[in-house]
């Protein structure tokens, strides 16, 4: 029951029917299902006890949302901090329903299935829109370029190429099974082909960068070789030449580049004035005129070097999580795959979160709670996760300082700071 009631409640977040459905607009149906979450959670738990495994992202998950609140609390904005607190509370629940449901291979396995249909609605959609001007719910396109963008939190175009991008590895994995039939190789060929228009469709810089990514890290990952690395470099070349327009104009002279980069330098200065819980949660527009177009400097200037090391910890933590998955294949024969596909999607969204501001939005930390949800699986005993655990901290910490002074670098070598 809880299963199909965490489908529904990601259903309904990636597509939100009452921007869809006039008839739906009034009806608050992610809240509706938020409070209908506790009893049948708590149902569920009844009918059939499973321990909670902690890992570390659970851990860093929590700990963001607490940067979050302090941030504005340190400076005594009381009304920021409550704020703070209800604006990433349905990210939090969204993970930690996630991480309690999915506890067989076969649910995981439905749930990737669920996440590539939901995105293949938002593709369609998109290409829809982009041919005839409006798509469900009236959304038109944006722009000169005429940039699609799906529903929901996929209104702008960045989110939509980003979300594609993460699920794009899904797509692949199935399309390059080694033990995959004919049919299932042409099925999963129909769903990448949209995917890939759509991600054109949105003209979108970090998706392209992305994508470009996650090309060459699953071509490695599949196919262990330099072969397999350089037809993914081919891949990125072709996206650079043949790729949306504004991709061919990256740049340091080009102005919105060199206007991201000043976005950059202005988080800096955010930083250094207030270094330890940064100038306060959703306060970044209030010192610049622009977002900062990067989740790590958007971080730690609105979170300082307390957020940024939660934001940091989850994606490295991560990380460490899939080797432990990946550990585990003599028991899990599934394990190496899944290892490798969670591996590649992650790395594509760390690079779109390089060139956007997403720390905030629930995709990503969907990503976290189905890494950590299929390690558990895998691997019951927590022991694992947290070995020797005063060094994971430490790496944080110097991954962290190690960010700050790449976006520093960066900020310098281009001349606009």
């Amino acid at each position: 029951m809880l299963y199909l009631f965490l489908l529904l409640y990601v259903t309904v977040i990636y597509v939100r029917p009452s921007e869809i459905v006039p008839a739906l607009a009034n009806v608050p149906i992610v809240d509706i299902l938020t409070a209908g979450a506790f009893p049948i959670a708590a149902l569920a738990r009844i009918m059939r006890p499973r321990r909670m495994v902690l890992v570390p992202m659970d851990m860093c998950v929590i700990g963001f949302w607490t940067a979050i609140v302090l941030s504005n609390l340190a400076w005594g904005w009381f009304g920021g901090a409550w704020m703070g607190f209800l604006d990433f509370m349905p990210v939090v629940f969204c993970y930690f329903l996630i991480r309690m449901v999915l506890g067989t291979p076969r649910e995981f396995r439905g749930f990737v299935y669920l996440l590539v249909l939901l995105n293949l609605f938002q593709a369609v959609n998109g290409i829809v829109q982009y041919h005839t001007g409006v798509g469900l719910g009236g959304f038109d396109t944006v722009g000169g370029e005429h940039r699609i963008r799906g529903t929901g939190i996929f209104n702008d175009p960045n989110d939509l190429g980003m979300t594609l991008v993460m699920t794009t590895p899904f797509v692949l994995g199935g399309l390059f099974a080694s033990d995959a039939r004919v049919r299932h190789r042409l099925g999963w060929l129909l769903v990448l082909v949209p995917f890939l228009v759509a991600m054109y469709y949105t003209n979108s810089r970090g998706a392209v960068i992305g994508l470009g990514a996650v090309l060459i890290a699953f071509g490695y990952r599949r196919f262990h070789s330099i072969l397999g690395t350089l037809l993914g470099s081919v891949a990125v070349l072709a996206l650079v030449i043949f790729g949306p327009s504004r991709t061919s104009e990256i740049g340091a002279s080009d102005n919105s580049a060199q206007s991201r980069v000043e976005a950059w330098g202005e988080g800096l200065g955010m930083l250094k004035a207030h270094p330890v819980f940064g100038v306060g949660f959703g306060r970044f527009l209030e010192f610049h005129y622009k977002v900062a177009h990067n989740s790590i400097v958007h971080s730690f200037a609105e979170l300082g070097l307390f957020g940024a090391f939660f934001l940091v910890g989850a994606f490295y933590g991560f990380f460490r999580t899939m080797r432990v998955l990946a550990r585990s294949a003599p028991t899990d024969p599934d394990a190496l795959h899944w290892s490798k596909i969670l591996s590649v999607s992650a790395i594509g969204a760390v690079v779109c979160g390089f060139f956007l501001s997403r720390q905030y939005v629930v995709v990503p930390y969907v990503l976290l709670a189905m890494g950590a949800s299929r390690a558990v699986m895998a691997a019951p005993d927590s022991r694992q996760f947290w070995s020797n655990a005063p060094a994971q901290i430490l790496a944080t910490c110097a991954l962290t300082a190690s960010s700050v002074v790449a976006v520093w670098i960066s900020v310098r070598t281009l001349g606009a700071w």
